[in-house]
């Protein structure tokens, strides 16, 4: 009976684990935020001109080319633990990884990706 319930519960509330262009939306979303770090660093020591020369470069620019989920498990905080493969462009070319991250639900960011799982 209980085997029962726990498998009609899975059935109507799902696993919740993210959908692949969520998880593609919160990697970008965090890549972002990386790369705005980044250059507010810069800014704070190298000013205005650091910034400019990177901008110039095209360094701060990057593209998600291709991103492909390959399996998520839940873990004991209520997030997932998901396994990527990505490719980025940039100006140097493009980089391809597999990754493994961790996913979160959180408030009025949504789904969120970190790099530890």
């Amino acid at each position: 009976m209980i085997s029962v319930i726990v498998l009609v519960t899975t059935i109507l509330h799902g696993t919740n684990e993210p959908s692949e262009s969520a998880m593609r939306s919160a990697f970008a979303l965090t890549l972002s935020d990386e790369v705005r770090a980044v250059l507010d660093y810069v800014a704070e020591t190298e000013g205005t001109v650091g910034v400019a020369r990177i901008r110039r470069a095209g360094t701060a620019l990057f593209e998600i080319k291709s991103f492909s989920k390959q399996g998520c498990t839940r873990a004991p905080d209520g997030g997932h633990d998901c396994g990527f493969a990505v490719e980025v462009g940039t100006v140097a070319g493009p980089l391809t990884r597999t990754v493994r991250g961790r996913f979160m639900r959180s408030g009025p960011r949504g789904l969120v990706y970190s790099h530890a799982a």
